[in-house]
Order: structure tokens, then sequence, then C-alpha cells
């Protein structure tokens, strides 16, 4: 193999390393919070089984205004929880807020504009799960199911797992 192949093999899988070692740093120094789920339509034929996940605490949050500047200027929501379980919402920014203690914030996106706003969270949006168990873990959204998710001070988040209350 000659020098320029090995730069080109290395650059790439540095590249690839680069991409896998945020979210495994939140996984590791990231403070856990415990999410409420919701229900919510949970099929695509070509994607195996996963569970669409919405969360409680992400519904009628915002305001009409601040959806409407989220939305017009496709800024990022900034959702401040506590880390109690389950996880309480404490308040919602267009900028990333400076953390008390007892505090997490998750990034999101604003969805809907109008009365209805709720902001949706892609990085905790779907869970893959085992073969055949998608249907058991649809029905145990809600009430009876948390999602436990690790956040950094940057607002990433990770889904770590579901959990029964």
């Amino acid at each position: 193999m000659n020098r320029a192949t090995r730069i080109a093999v290395t650059l790439q899988v540095a590249i690839m390393l680069l991409s896998l070692l945020p979210p495994l740093w939140v996984r590791s120094t990231g403070t856990v919070v415990y999410l409420e789920t919701e229900k919510m339509d949970p099929r695509a034929l070509f994607r195996g089984d996963y569970v669409i996940l919405g969360y409680r605490l992400a519904q009628d949050i915002l305001s009409a205004e601040m959806a409407q500047e989220a939305h017009d200027s496709g800024s990022a929501v900034f959702v401040t929880v506590s880390t109690d379980r389950p996880a309480r919402f404490i308040a919602v920014a267009l900028e990333r807020p400076q953390l008390g203690p007892g505090q997490a914030c998750i990034v999101g996106r604003a969805r809907g504009v109008g009365k209805s706003t709720a902001v949706d969270f892609p990085q905790i949006a779907q869970f893959f799960v085992p073969e055949g168990t998608g249907r058991e873990i649809e029905s145990r959204r809600g009430e009876n199911l948390l999602a436990r998710v690790a956040t950094s001070g940057r607002c990433n988040a990770v889904l770590l797992g579901l959990e029964a209350r």
C-alpha cells in the first residue's frame, strides 16, 4: 500500500471516529433525565422495529411569538428541565440557557405555528428495539414509560433506553 492510500484510509477512519465521539461523550458524561413519553404513530415499513417517541413536557410550551420566530429563523429551541424522575419543564428559550443545580437542557425544533405549538427533539425521537418488541413498547408509551436520556451542557441529548415508571 503506498503512502497516499494510507493517508486517505487514515483520514476516512479519523472522520468516522470523530462522528462517533460526541454521542459517546454525552452518554458517558451527560446528566441523566427521565422524560415522560406520549403516544405517537410508530411505523415505517423499511426501518425495522422502532418506536417514535413524543414527550409530554414538550407540548404547548412555546408562545405563538416564540414559535413564529423559531420557525422564521430556523433556529433551535432550548428546553430546560429538572433532573427529577420524571423531569419537570422549567423554561424554553431560543438561546442556550445557563443551567443551575438539578437542571438539564435539550435542544429541539419548534413544531406548529399559531395556537398549538410544541417542541420536537429529533436527537431522541426514535428508539430502535429488538425484533418483535415494538408493539409491546408502543402500548406502554405514555403514563407507564419513561425515556432515560443523557444530556450535555451544550444541550445535546442521547436516548439511553426506556424504563417503566
